[in-house]
């Protein structure tokens, strides 16, 4: 992924602390929230270490990351994806402040709830100074234009009951020859948060279509919180990632 080379160039503006004001968004509907980065001093645009990236001769580049946002705001997993190796110490300096930052966490239905947050990390270094910017999703073309953008979130909420009685895990037995596949998925949510399409649209490694069937069972049945432009839901069709990691392989 040559997510570095195709718009990285253009992020030049001053530090932001916070993708979009929460408070903004609490004024319009206090009872559905996305998760937001935030600014306090846990906050992950305040926790990376700029000075610590220069000294690493980190120039200019961009990654992927993916969050899962827990109801107290921590992060319970994370994965950074779209590295090179220009950009190893974006990726290195990412992968362990995403491990100790606080977000501000998602609100459905006037309550804290678990919540994917997928993001973009940008660094450049202008006139000899560090720059950097997070965005609350992963559409070039929003990239490009540094839009005031938040992806469709999906959501957990403990106790509801998912149909998953047909659903069969795609991967082998413990310890079998399968490796980590992941299925690329067009989304399509609308100003409210219901899921009105989804598609899949690729699988990596190719010619694993039970994988396919797997994600799309698994998009069918969640909830989702609404893409935000400008502060405002609004309807959006947007690419999302889903990873299928073989248990016996985290041991490794």
């Amino acid at each position: 992924m040559r997510i570095a080379l195709r718009f990285t160039n253009i992020f030049v503006a001053a530090v932001l602390g916070t993708l979009l004001c929460g408070r903004s968004l609490l004024a319009e509907n206090p009872d559905m929230l996305p998760a937001l980065v935030g600014s306090g001093p846990k906050s992950l645009v305040n926790l990376i270490n700029t000075k610590h990236l220069m000294d690493r001769s980190q120039q200019h580049g961009a990654l992927f990351f993916l969050a899962r946002v827990d109801p107290n705001g921590y992060p319970s997993y994370s994965k950074v994806w779209g590295t090179t190796k220009e950009t190893e110490p974006l990726r290195d300096e990412l992968r362990e402040r995403l491990a100790e930052a606080r977000f501000m966490p998602a609100v459905y239905q006037h309550r804290n709830v678990y919540a994917w947050f997928y993001g973009t990390a940008a660094f450049s270094v202008v006139d000899g100074k560090p720059h950097l910017r997070l965005f609350a999703n992963q559409e070039l073309p929003e990239l490009q234009k540094e839009s005031d953008f938040i992806a469709p979130q999906p959501i957990w909420l403990p106790g509801k009951i998912y149909d998953f009685a047909k659903w069969k895990d795609p991967s082998g037995a413990w310890a079998s020859d399968d490796k980590p596949v992941m299925a690329e998925m067009l989304l399509t949510v609308d100003a409210a948060g219901h899921l009105k399409d989804v598609r899949l649209q690729s699988i990596t490694p190719p010619g694993k279509p039970s994988y396919g069937d797997a994600a799309l069972m698994i998009f069918r049945q969640r909830l989702y919180l609404p893409a935000y432009r400008n502060g405002k839901p609004v309807e959006s069709t947007t690419h999302i990632k889903f990873y299928f990691v073989p248990e016996w392989y985290r041991l490794w």
